[in-house]
């Protein structure tokens, strides 16, 4: 996954950091090819500690209540709120897990299965569906920064069509430091709509 260009300019990045910083009191920045600092071993848990749905529905809400300039010349995006969905985070999970076997970031699964094929197969009905996959980062924050500043993953995030998802993590067994073998998968989606 290589650098994609800035969202916002630096200005409004900083202040949108600054503000989810003073909401959830740290201050992370990522960048998609910048090599992560090193945290020492403590401040790097396991996904099994991973944050419990409750905080990934504040951040995410509160990164889509405060807005995210997803184009160089857009103008903010605003979402409404989402709901965890146990169905979503199964298909996040389930993709986490197999990146992390087959130590590859992707969007296809080991059976070649495209997001779609995936959450039919869970038998989850959309209208609208969305994937976000990431490696290397070590905590919540920093994979939501660094989708911030990718245009495609920051349109995901922001989509009004979405109102629900699951996150998950799952940390490859290869060797090497903690986090820097984390695969991320964000799974949002729709159920149909009602006529």
């Amino acid at each position: 996954m290589g650098k994609h260009p800035p969202s916002a300019p630096a200005s409004l990045r900083r202040g949108l950091r600054l503000r989810r910083a003073l909401t959830f009191g740290t201050l992370l920045l990522a960048g998609l090819a910048v090599p992560l600092r090193a945290l020492p071993e403590a401040a790097k848990p396991a996904c099994a500690a991973a944050p419990s749905p409750e905080a990934v529905l504040r951040l995410l809400n509160a990164t889509r209540a405060v807005g995210a300039v997803c184009h160089h010349a857009g103008s903010a995006a605003v979402g409404a709120p989402l709901r965890w969905s146990a169905s979503l985070a199964a298909v996040a999970a389930a993709q986490s897990q197999d990146m992390a076997a087959l130590n590859r970031m992707g969007h296809r699964d080991s059976q070649n299965r495209s997001l779609t094929e995936r959450l039919a197969a869970m038998g989850y009905r959309f209208s609208a569906a969305a994937e976000n996959v990431a490696v290397g980062y070590p905590s919540l924050d920093e994979v939501v920064d660094a989708w911030l500043e990718s245009e495609p993953h920051c349109d995901n995030l922001m989509n009004a069509k979405v109102l629900e998802f699951g996150l998950a993590c799952s940390d490859a067994r290869s060797g090497g430091d903690p986090g820097e073998n984390r695969y991320w998968t964000l799974v949002l989606g729709a159920p149909p709509r009602v006529r």
